[in-house]
């Protein structure tokens, strides 16, 4: 592997992307990819755009009997409000957490509303407005951090990857009972837990297809599945991409707003196959992201020219991309399929459209979604 240039030492120091150190394949840091500085200074330049997204996107919580002010303490804060198994809270949030105001690098309260019951395990609230039903019995808590800031679903923070430090504040007004429910996934999808639940994916009400509809926010759903890595394991798709969320290549970390499919491998490795607005087809990059980039690897198999508003049929060998994206020992088995989504840090828009995704070895093919 090379050394990285001065370009990428430079990024480095600025947090605008990740260590790539766990691929002995790809020339360092990424694969034609452009200068992530340049990147970034078109994204300084895009100030007043993600201004506009953001008090496009605010609203007023409705009233409720608690409210709540969150800051990104790093702390559980109690509610003061006891629900019994079975019972519901209704949480509606408006606010917002800057990682940097200058910047107008910001999260909705799309992304950072995390609750719990007593020290029970953690979840997200996948809206502005949600609903918490108690499988337990005990204090509602509350927190607002970002995605992926636990080290684990008891709600420990990472240590590997402890949120920045960030101001602003989330307002909550709390009301007992229901309120709004989040879609529901096709059988045998979960949003993964690092991330937190969302209202992102659901089956389309037509076309048999699973709909994406992501803006400011982030979701992963996965479905887990084992398939033996051999020579003939294809991974096969239709998806129809109608809109990207982000305009700027997104290989550095505050424009990494895309869409994708993904495998998860068994040795904790994932390989991702995604759209861009400004990558070359064929570009494989690390995420640019803490935590993920030790563990995600990220190959542009399309653009916008390539067919946006279309439906397009894909195959991928996942041995073969392995061995060229990642490279070193091959692991044994293919255990989940992904779906990303993340508009979180410029808040724009996404819309895609999947069907008929299967795992096949030649001699058997096993459906994940679709006829």
């Amino acid at each position: 592997m090379s050394k990285p240039s001065l370009d990428y030492r430079l990024a480095q120091k600025l947090d605008l992307v990740g260590d790539p150190g766990f691929s002995p394949v790809a020339p360092f840091p990424t694969r034609n990819a452009p200068s992530p500085l340049g990147v970034f200074l078109s994204f300084i330049g895009q100030r007043p755009t993600r201004r506009q997204r953001r008090r496009q996107l605010e609203t007023a919580a409705p009233a409720g009997d608690t409210h709540i002010t969150l800051r990104a303490d790093g702390e559980w804060h109690a509610t003061g409000i006891t629900l019994e198994p079975g019972d519901s809270a209704a949480l509606h949030a408006s606010g917002r957490l800057f990682l940097s105001r200058p910047l107008e690098v910001s999260i909705s309260p799309r992304t950072c509303v995390w609750y719990r019951i007593d020290d029970g395990p953690i979840a997200r609230l996948p809206a502005e407005s949600g609903t918490v039903t108690a499988t337990h019995g005990g204090q509602l808590r509350l927190q607002a951090t970002l995605p992926g800031a636990f080290g684990s679903p008891n709600g420990e923070t990472s240590s590997d990857n402890p949120p920045p430090p960030m101001s602003g504040e989330i307002h909550i007004n709390i009301s007992r009972g229901a309120g709004p429910q989040a879609p529901a996934l096709p059988a045998g999808w979960h949003y993964y837990w690092r991330i937190g639940e969302g209202s992102i994916f659901h089956e389309c009400a037509d076309e048999g297809a699973l709909c994406c509809h992501t803006q400011a926010d982030v979701g992963i759903i996965k479905y887990p599945i084992e398939a033996a890595l051999e020579d003939t394991l294809a991974l096969n798709w239709a998806w129809r991409v109608d809109e990207l969320p982000s305009n700027l290549p997104e290989h550095v970390q505050p424009t990494h707003d895309y869409l994708s499919i993904a495998v998860e491998f068994d040795n904790g490795l994932d390989l991702t196959y995604m759209w861009s607005s400004g990558l070359p087809v064929g570009t494989i990059f690390q995420c640019p992201l803490p935590w993920w980039d030790k563990r995600e690897t990220h190959w542009v198999l399309r653009r916008p020219e390539d067919g946006l508003g279309q439906w397009l049929d894909e195959s991928r060998s996942l041995r073969a991309d392995y061995a060229a994206a990642i490279g070193g020992p091959l692991p044994n088995k293919v255990v989940a399929v992904w779906l990303i989504a993340n508009s979180a840090f410029q808040s724009g828009r996404g819309l895609c459209r999947y069907r008929n995704i299967q795992l096949g070895d030649g001699q058997k093919t096993r459906t994940i979604f679709g006829s």
